[in-house]
């Protein structure tokens, strides 16, 4: 695969990742209004906000930071790996927090009890908001780059 033909793979997961950032950002809004919604609204308010949390996630692990190891001739075969050099290219001050919100994800994808969900909005917001600060990171490395 050549250079140019790994870029447009690429950019065309950071368009959908970003795409999937602006229905997350949407779904933290109706999360902070939760008390005033019904029962019914609450629940569909919560199942979305969580489901974007978990979509986001895996495009953030799986689409872009593999991407962006495949476009820079990384071996990818360790998803462990990949995380790391998210850490090295400044994107995160920690690696360990992309594995904890991958095991969150996880979590969440396994949970059908609604208080046990509901419990973990907290968490799942906390890593949303460090999703757009990572987001922004990969933005600024991408031009200075002119990957995307």
């Amino acid at each position: 695969m050549t250079l140019e033909e790994r870029k447009k793979l690429f950019c065309e997961s950071w368009k959908q990742f970003k795409q999937n950032l602006k229905l997350l950002k949407t779904s933290i809004e109706r999360i902070k209004n939760l008390d005033k919604l019904d029962e019914i609204q609450r629940g569909e308010a919560i199942e979305a906000f969580l489901s974007r949390y978990s979509r986001t996630v895996d495009l953030l692990i799986n689409r872009v930071l593999r991407g962006l190891d495949i476009l820079e001739m990384e071996d990818t075969s360790k998803k462990l790996d990949i995380v790391i050099r998210a850490e090295k290219r400044g994107f995160i001050k920690d690696f360990n927090v992309l594995i904890e919100m991958k095991d969150l994800r996880n979590e969440l994808a396994h949970e059908y009890v609604q208080e046990r969900l509901e419990a973990r909005i907290e968490e799942a917001l906390q890593y949303s908001l460090e999703i757009f600060i990572i987001a922004e990171k990969i933005e600024k490395y991408l031009k200075e780059n002119r990957y995307c």
